[in-house]
């Protein structure tokens, strides 16, 4: 594994984006890409690794129903529960499953049995990373199958120890979800936390950096823009050089929900600046469906592994409509390629709207790539 290199715009697995990778992945062993406009780079990529990329790109480019081979990333959040109380956010909906903490050890269980085909799995969803006191141990634990890690984290916890091991054993790539340059911002958009709490933990994760003389963890400050912080982009740029991070990122603000979507919410709080808005809209902010759906190929690439041992073919499958089974009782082998998957994956090509985790799926008609709108690396 290395450090950060020039973000791609390609989206990975695109065809163009792999046959400009084949040398680096046939000769160097090495891998580049982009996630989430962070530059990651693996290296000492094995053959089986290379030969099931080459497979899965299939169900990529194609979308071909049956799975081709094993995922290439896969999404773990290490709790479903979360220490702030963020408007609209799932964390904080009762009747959704998954709102505990992942045990090491089904963690393990995963990661043994797929770690030879894995390239990077994404530590956080619903709720706060660093809530798990196993999470350092599950970056190592990745880190021992040649698979980076990237987490996302409100950082409003955090220890002189604790930032030692993120630095020494923990990701790869580490997104600080700071909202607002002044405090009042903060506060209204991430009830139970502090913005100047975040910061003095941002620049306690870089002085501990610093003095280990590590390139790890990228750190990226991140802001999700709403019409109530809009107007410290600016500000936020600012800040994000002054703490001495590696890259500031603005992320669009989202409304949608697994099977609707409220125009009231958008109205409300989608920013005025159409630059930083997810979708184009139409009168009464609902959004124009022109731009097309999104041409999904989450059930062949990314599973999703919930605190209990859940295996879904998305994250916001929430409430469990389609579980695909438990890592705890079966391989995840036989949950991968088993009938569940086969027919879920047969149902969402037939008619995907027809699953409820589906319907208003946030990525539908947005207007740009990914779910992040602007960005700067400062320190390549």
């Amino acid at each position: 594994m290395s450090g950060p290199q020039t973000p791609s715009r390609q989206g990975i697995l695109s065809w163009p984006f792999v046959l400009r990778n084949a040398y680096n992945l046939l000769v160097r062993r090495r891998f580049e890409f982009a996630f989430d406009r962070m530059p990651l780079r693996i290296e000492g990529v094995s053959f089986r690794k290379t030969l099931n990329l080459a497979g899965i790109g299939l169900n990529r480019v194609f979308g071909i129903a049956p799975a081709l081979g094993y995922p290439y990333m896969a999404h773990i959040p290490p709790s479903g529960l979360c220490d702030l109380s963020c408007r609209l956010c799932p964390a904080n909906d009762e009747k959704n499953r998954g709102r505990s903490l992942l045990p090491f050890a089904t963690f393990k269980r995963f990661i043994d049995q797929t770690g030879d085909y894995l390239l990077y799995v994404i530590l956080w969803g619903w709720g706060e990373p660093l809530l798990n006191p196993d999470l350092v141990r599950m970056c190592a634990h990745a880190r021992e199958r040649n698979v980076l890690t990237v987490t996302s984290t409100n950082l409003n916890r955090l220890t002189r120890p604790l930032a030692a091991d993120l630095v020494q054993s923990g990701p790869d790539a580490l997104i600080i979800a700071l909202d607002g340059v002044i405090e009042k911002t903060y506060r209204r958009l991430r009830p139970g936390g502090s913005a100047e709490r975040v910061m003095a933990n941002t620049r306690l994760l870089v002085e501990e950096r610093a003095k280990a003389g590590s390139r790890r963890p990228f750190l990226n400050l991140r802001m999700v823009v709403s019409r109530e912080n809009e107007h410290e982009i600016e500000p936020f740029r600012l800040l994000a050089r002054d703490l001495g991070v590696d890259m500031v990122s603005f992320k669009a603000f989202s409304t949608r929900q697994p099977g609707y979507a409220d125009p009231a919410h958008d109205r409300a709080f989608v920013p005025e600046e159409e630059h930083f808005r997810w979708y184009d809209y139409r009168p009464g902010y609902v959004a124009d469906p022109r731009r097309g759906r999104y041409a999904c190929r989450f059930p062949w690439t990314k599973p999703t592994l919930f605190p209990d041992g859940t295996v879904l073919l998305c994250e916001f499958d929430l409430c469990y409509e389609r579980p695909l089974g438990d890592i705890n009782r079966l391989s995840f082998r036989d949950i991968w390629f088993g009938p569940e998957a086969r027919a879920v994956r047969k149902r969402f090509k037939r008619d995907r709207a027809g699953l409820a985790f589906c319907r208003d799926c946030v990525y539908d008609f947005k207007k740009f790539p990914g779910c992040v709108v602007d960005w700067e690396v400062l320190r390549p």
